[in-house]
């Protein structure tokens, strides 16, 4: 018989068998060191990313409950260390890693929380030093936010006592440390600050003694930032010891090293005012006992002075003085009269100076002289254009054709007259001839003709020809043979070249 084929599954049960084999193969908790990626805060308050190596990759989840506990702020590329369980998650049948805690690898959670808030706290300017009140010299009460059972409240009240004993102190406990304290000490700043002006509080010290940095997280929380940095009551921070620095420390408006110092910045000492007190009352008396003494002097000068040795004296001096003025009154009343009718002599002379006959006169003058000045412009400008036009007519009449013709005849007739200088017929006048052959050229030696050739012979007053009937010869010949000659009618003479 053949075997029965197995029973067909469904996909939850398959999902379910996975879930058991993972149980009983894995620890229930289990370590995983990785690099988070796409990572996502739910608004939920739960969180969803990746873990991944060089290798692998594996979807993981953080809920509520477990993300609530972070001290610091996951993101994209962070190295973390976290611990929890691989289950499969059925809706999508993806294996899926469950974080119950998360932690960064390297530096500590709280480190990287501290370093994470404060670069988020120094882009919104919360440090910024413009923000920061300055403390009050003689503070009528101070207030203390801090826990009521440490030894940080103890030595701030020894502190005031001993350095301010006038000043109030309002103790307001709050937690320091644990769960719940940020919250607490936030609350604590805000109602304060909100009773200072009743209560009379000037300054306030949030503090408390030493610790880890577990133990003083409390003051490197937001909410305790932002409570400080909304603080209008000036606030010194004293937390922990000198070397402890946190946010608190940050955003007040002084930091002092420890809870003690913090007291010690609140007020004065009071034995420094005394002192200072008693230099100013030391100045004061040298001040008013030398003020009498200026003014004893100077009552004493005016005891000496003639008004209390004489007192008529003043009265003398009056009476002489009035005479004097009396005397010179007279005179100075002429000299005013006559400084005035100086000043209206010139108004006067204005005032005739306008007179219409006058005006008319100095018109009548100036109408003369303007009409003398212009027949002398009109004869000189008549004069010079009289001038310019003959100047004109006579570059005119050399401009004008007829002129211009004649200049070019007399050229003409030099030209000709020197060309008829260099004709040909020039010499023959003077008793030469020219020698053609048939073709017209000229003959110039003996050895260019050959005897029964036709020569035309040129003469100063026409043209005959010639037969060669001998040899040529470079000597002369004792008789010249007959030639015949043709008979021509013998050209008259002609015109000239340009006649």
């Amino acid at each position: 018989m053949p075997a029965a084929k197995p029973a067909a599954m469904s996909v939850s049960a398959l999902l379910a068998a996975v879930k058991g084999a993972l149980a009983s193969a894995l620890p229930a908790s289990i370590t995983v060191v990785g690099e988070l990626s796409n990572f996502k805060a739910h608004t939920s308050g739960h969180l969803y990313f990746s873990l991944k190596d060089a290798s692998g990759s594996i979807n993981a989840a953080m809920f509520r409950f477990a993300a609530s506990r972070l001290r610091f702020s996951p993101h994209d590329g962070l190295e973390v260390v976290v611990t929890g369980r691989v289950d499969v998650y059925e809706a999508r049948g993806q294996l899926q890693f469950y974080v119950e805690s998360m932690s960064p690898r390297g530096a500590g959670a709280l480190e990287l929380a501290f370093r994470q808030l404060q670069e988020k706290l120094a882009r919104e300017g919360l440090f910024d030093p413009a923000h920061k009140v300055p403390l009050p010299r003689f503070p009528r009460a101070v207030g203390v936010i801090t826990s009521p059972t440490g030894a940080a409240i103890r030595d701030i009240r020894r502190t005031l006592a001993r350095r301010w004993p006038g000043a109030g102190v309002y103790l307001m406990p709050v937690l320091v440390q644990g769960d719940g304290a940020a919250a607490d000490i936030a609350a604590a700043i805000t109602a304060m600050d909100a009773s200072a002006g009743r209560l009379g509080i000037d300054t306030i010290i949030v503090g408390r003694g030493g610790g880890s940095l577990e133990d003083l997280w409390a003051f490197n929380e937001e909410a305790v930032a932002r409570a400080i940095h909304a603080c209008r009551t000036p606030i010194i921070s004293g937390v922990g010891h000198e070397v402890d620095v946190t946010i608190a420390d940050l955003v007040a408006d002084v930091r002092a090293a420890t809870p003690t110092a913090a007291a010690e910045l609140a007020v004065p000492d009071a034995a420094d005012v005394r002192r200072h007190v008693s230099q100013l009352a030391g100045r004061a008396s040298r001040a008013m006992r030398e003020s009498l003494d200026y003014w004893r002097r100077s009552l004493e000068a005016c005891l000496r002075s003639v008004v209390f040795r004489d007192p008529p004296h003043r009265l003398r001096s009056a009476m002489q003085r009035v005479d004097e003025l009396a005397h010179r009154l007279p005179a100075a009343a002429r000299h005013d009269v006559a400084r005035r009718r100086q000043r209206l002599a010139g108004p006067e002379g204005r005032l005739q100076a306008l007179h219409p006959a006058r005006l008319h006169a100095d018109a009548a003058r100036k109408l003369a002289d303007l009409t003398h000045r212009l027949r002398w412009v009109l004869g000189g400008q008549s004069k010079r254009a009289g001038d310019t036009l003959s100047a004109l007519a006579a570059r005119l009449e050399t401009a004008h054709p007829r002129h211009r013709l004649a200049l070019a005849r007399q050229q003409v007739d030099a030209t000709a007259r020197h060309l008829e200088a260099l004709s040909h017929r020039s010499i023959l006048r003077r008793g030469f001839s020219v020698t053609r052959n048939e073709n017209g050229d000229i003959i110039r030696q003996a050895a260019s003709v050959t005897p029964g050739q036709s020569v035309h012979t040129e003469v100063t007053d026409g043209t005959f020809r010639s037969v060669v009937d001998g040899e040529a010869t470079r000597k002369p010949m004792a008789a010249l043979p007959t030639m015949t000659k043709r008979k021509t009618k013998p050209q008259e003479s002609g015109p000239g070249l340009f006649d």
